[in-house]
This record gives C-alpha cells, structure tokens and sequence, in this order.
C-alpha cells in the first residue's frame, strides 16, 4: 500500500491547528498513536467534551480522521493523519498567518523539548540498558551552502523515512517501544547575535 503524502499546511488549514491544546492532541495521535478522545482528556487535564470538539476541528481541517480499526459504537478512536504534514514558516511568515505559525512551532517544540528533558533527566533509569546504549545525543557542526544544506536535510529525511516505512505496519509488542527522532538542520547565528 502507497504511503500517504505528507501534507502541506497552507494559510486555511493553519487555523485549524493554531490553538495550544489541538497542538497538544495532534502530536499525541502523532507520538504516540491512536486514542479516544476520552484518553486524551486524561492526558492533559481536559474534559472529553473539549477534547471531543478540538479533534472534529483537526478532523475539519485534515490533521486527524478517525481510526476505521479501533472504536465500537460510540467509542470513537482518532488517529493523525498518515502520512504527517509540513509546515512552511517562510510561506506563513505575515501577519496572522505569522503568528499562528510561530503558536504551532512553539508548541510543538515545547513537546519535543520536553520529551527530551524527560528522557535525560530520569527516562534513562527507567529503560533497560541496551536501551539507553542504543541511543544518541549528538551535535556536529559544518560549514555548509544553502544547497548543501538543503541537501543534507532531504538525506536525513530520506532516512528517517525508509525507517518509517520499515517499521509502518507494527502494532505494539513486547521488546518494542516508541522512539523520537529529534534531527533538527539549521544555520547558527552569527557570533555576536546572543
């Protein structure tokens, strides 16, 4: 079966998710895959009702749909769409669109940031060792061109992906867990930009 495409969010679809808890939810389905809306009421504090509206409203806009799999009657699971999304800053960097764009990044990085605090802070202690040894917390630097880097981000990507292909139709078993990959590419600041 093709993958699905990772989609593009534009200007109108950004609404959608320009809200800190449709973040939150969104990059649950995301990390950790699919759950009610009930489950996630849990997870953050949240009535069902609130989290109930703010799926159908990722659903509205095609960030999440509902798990033809799980859920009977009116236990309705919710899972983020396959395939994931992109998000342009430097197509959404005016106005509204602007400031929508830098809510959704923030929330996602305050997610990611803190899963990766967690992980180093006690996660360790709380896996097994060839866990922990499998890992890696690594930074490099290098000189690189616009193209270059341009290229060397696809590659990571491509990586990343073939690994998501690998792994696509896993359902949950003993001996497995889910694993982030954080690759972030980007200039450094200049020396006297703090």
């Amino acid at each position: 079966m093709p993958e699905a495409p990772r989609r593009r969010i534009d200007a109108t679809t950004l609404r959608g998710l320009a809200h800190p808890l449709r973040v939150q939810l969104y990059d649950a389905l995301v990390t950790y895959g699919p759950a009610t809306a009930t489950m996630l009421a849990e997870r953050f504090g949240e009535s069902s009702a609130s989290t109930s509206y703010h799926l159908r409203q990722l659903a509205k806009h095609g960030f999440v749909e509902e798990d033809p799999v799980r859920g009977v009657g009116r236990e309705r699971y919710w899972r983020a769409y396959p395939g994931g999304s992109r998000l342009d800053r430097y197509d959404l960097s005016d106005g509204a669109s602007g400031e929508a764009a830098r809510l959704v990044v923030d929330e996602f990085q305050r997610a990611q940031s803190a899963r990766l605090e967690h992980w180093l802070a006690v996660g360790y202690q709380q896996v097994p060792r060839e866990w922990g040894a499998a890992t890696m917390n690594a930074t490099s630097h290098l000189r690189l061109r616009p193209e270059e880097l341009a290229r060397l981000s696809a590659e990571l990507t491509a990586v990343v992906d073939a690994w998501q292909d690998r792994v696509a139709d896993r359902d949950a078993v003993d001996g497995e867990r889910i694993v982030e990959v954080q690759v972030r590419t980007f200039p450094v600041a200049a020396q006297d930009v703090p």
